[in-house]
């Protein structure tokens, strides 16, 4: 590697002068050029191989604290950018194809399209954070972990979001680390990760690079850098032992989580050798049963998302599956929605416990001229004592799998575009959902303790990886106080079979635990379901053999929840922090543009001045 590196220089030769030609771009006085192709694509290889073994199911988490030390190397050493920002995006687009590939068991254009634009972040990240170290002169140590942590937090929010692989999501089974996440979230973990990266690049930069300068950035600005990442460590792991330490939680209500294993499919053959919606129902009958029969009265049985499919509003329920002036699909649907629907009353009714389970609502529209029916991705919470369910419309809707946007207003063309291209779509059926409105709290009241009532908020499926959604939920925003005890996610997971989407999106959920200091039962089709305390501990997960994630794993697991007394800093806050990550990040590139402006139109003089 240091026989890659050269030294610079800002002379042009004699033959370029005479030909008028500008000489290619240098480095600053005093920095290293690396030149050798060879050493720039070993150090890359090995980030990408570091950054893919951190993520769960791999679990080597001390690797990421060097994870991205070598893709800094690069950055800082290489004095050609245009070989800095075509490998980073080579980099980024490597990584998310290799450890976003379980997308491709859904949609495989879609893996591909979106490791595409997943890539284009790191050369996002690598232009200000190699303008800042080389004409700034500003330790990785103190730019790295900003402008990281800036886009993580685009990714999170941008074309609806995916807020997946964080930095700090590598770390969620290091409970004293991921304590500080109820003051910044994830997002301040991945802020330690990188800055400890950020710092050993510094020190290694400034030992190859002692005979171009004198220290590099200097002996202050190393000094620093390092005091940073060494008091960012000591209060991260001091902070975090004080919160495991505290006694703030009590066990709350008795929950039985229900796992079956049903995969599904987009392709129409495979979906149609799946068990049917009636073999699914009498599947989780059965695990009912189970439960009963194992001697467990758990307060509530929580069902994933659409275990089988069945609408459970009263609008659908009451079709006349004889009324041939209705379209047929809703017949049928009907049909199979009432039966459900008195399935899961009677099982309300035999064990006095609460049922919440997903489904879907099917509002029929034949009236309106844009869509024939309103479709929501809901939660229903049956209640002992025979009363209609209560229900939660996901708000947060997945762009492309669970809505194609643009589907009102001006740009309706360009969802007419999209929407035959969709997995899910069929001539003339249009399948987006419409997103809710209200993130909803529910109450109840367990058998142990009539005197207490819980309220509680159902994230579904990819709600409880993005981290505003179950913000909204646990704090109120009218008062701004902590209004729910507990959040019970149901997710279908099918769609990625025995992947390793499973265990990442169990970790990720685990951030927002210690996040809003809430305890979490989750509910999960092939997995993987259990229980999440509020300081981040995982545990009671349905298994087979000691094993949560693979074939044939279905079954329950009954415990009580964890209640936690602490409102935290980030329910209040929000992501304060991460935003002013972004802004610091963006501040960064705009000087960026500024100086290669002010650089090109100096240069302009200079060519004039000399003709």
């Amino acid at each position: 590697m240091v026989a890659g590196l050269k030294g610079s220089g800002r002379s042009k030769s004699k033959r370029e002068r005479g030909r008028g030609k500008k000489a290619p771009s240098a480095p600053p006085a005093g920095e290293p050029d690396m030149q050798s192709r060879w050493a720039i694509l070993g150090l890359l290889c090995l980030s990408l191989l570091l950054q893919s073994v951190i993520f769960a199911p791999v679990d080597i988490w001390p690797a990421a604290f060097i994870c991205l030390l070598p893709w800094f190397i690069v950055i800082g050493a290489s004095g050609n950018a245009t070989v800095v920002y075509v490998t980073s995006y080579l980099l980024g687009l490597a990584f998310f194809l290799i450890n976003v590939r379980w997308l491709a068991v859904c949609t495989p254009p879609g893996w591909i399209a979106m490791s595409m634009y997943l890539a284009v972040y790191y050369p996002l990240v690598a232009c200000p954070v190699r303008h800042a170290v080389r004409r700034r002169r500003i330790p990785l140590a103190f730019v790295a972990p900003v402008v990281w942590v800036g886009s993580e937090m685009c990714r999170a929010v941008v074309i609806s979001g995916f807020p997946w692989f964080f930095m700090g999501h590598s770390q969620y089974r290091v409970l004293t680390l991921i304590q500080i996440s109820d003051l910044v979230g994830a997002y301040g973990v991945s802020f330690l990760v990188v800055a400890v990266n950020g710092t050993i690049a510094d020190l290694i930069l400034n030992r190859l690079r002692g005979r171009w300068s004198a220290g590099y950035r200097g002996v202050r600005g190393l000094r620093a850098g390092v005091a940073f990442a060494v008091v960012l460590v000591l209060f991260t792991c001091i902070y975090g032992q004080i919160q495991l330490r505290r006694d703030t939680s009590s066990p709350g209500p008795v929950i039985a989580v229900l796992q079956e294993d049903f995969p599904n499919f987009t392709d129409p053959e495979r979906d149609r050798q799946q068990p049917s919606d009636a073999d699914r129902a009498r599947a989780y009958a059965t695990l009912f049963d189970r439960i009963a029969r194992d001697g467990h009265q758990p307060d509530l049985f929580l069902l994933p998302e659409s275990p089988w499919w069945m609408a459970l509003n009263p609008e659908l329920r009451q079709i006349d599956p004889q009324d041939p002036t209705v379209e047929r699909y809703l017949r049928l649907l009907s049909a199979n929605s009432r039966a459900s629907y008195d399935m899961l009353q009677e099982q309300v009714a035999a064990t006095g416990a609460y049922v919440v389970t997903g489904g879907f609502t099917v509002i029929p529209t034949p009236y309106a001229v844009r869509a024939a029916d309103l479709k929501h991705n809901s939660a229903y919470v049956f209640a002992p004592g025979g009363a209609l369910p209560k229900r939660y419309d996901k708000v947060h809707c997945v762009y492309f799998g669970e809505v194609v946007p643009f589907r009102y207003g001006r740009l309706r063309f360009v969802y007419l575009w999209l929407d035959p291209l969709m997995p899910f779509h069929q001539e003339g059926y249009e399948y987006s959902l419409t997103p809710g409105t209200e993130f909803k709290a529910f109450s109840m009241t367990p058998r142990r303790d009539p005197g207490r009532t819980y309220r509680f908020g159902v994230p579904i499926c990819y709600e409880d990886v993005m981290p505003y959604v179950s913000r909204r939920f646990v704090t109120d925003p009218e008062s701004g106080l902590k209004h729910v005890d507990f959040l019970l996610n149901i997710s279908n997971d099918g769609w990625f079979v025995h992947s390793n989407e499973l265990p990442q999106h169990l970790a990720i959920c685990a951030f927002r635990a210690v996040e809003n200091r809430v305890g979490i039962a989750r509910a999960v089709n092939t997995g993987i379901s259990g229980f999440i305390d509020a300081d981040g501990r995982i545990h009671d997960l349905v298994e087979v053999d000691g094993v949560a994630r693979g074939e044939g794993v279905r079954g329950y697991s009954v415990a009580a929840i964890d209640v936690d007394r602490r409102h935290s800093v980030y329910s209040c806050i929000g992501d304060v922090f991460a935003i002013a990550c972004a802004v610091l990040g963006l501040l960064t590139y705009v000087d960026y543009v500024a100086v290669r402006a002010l650089t090109a139109r100096r240069s302009g003089d200079e060519r004039e001045g000399a003709a």
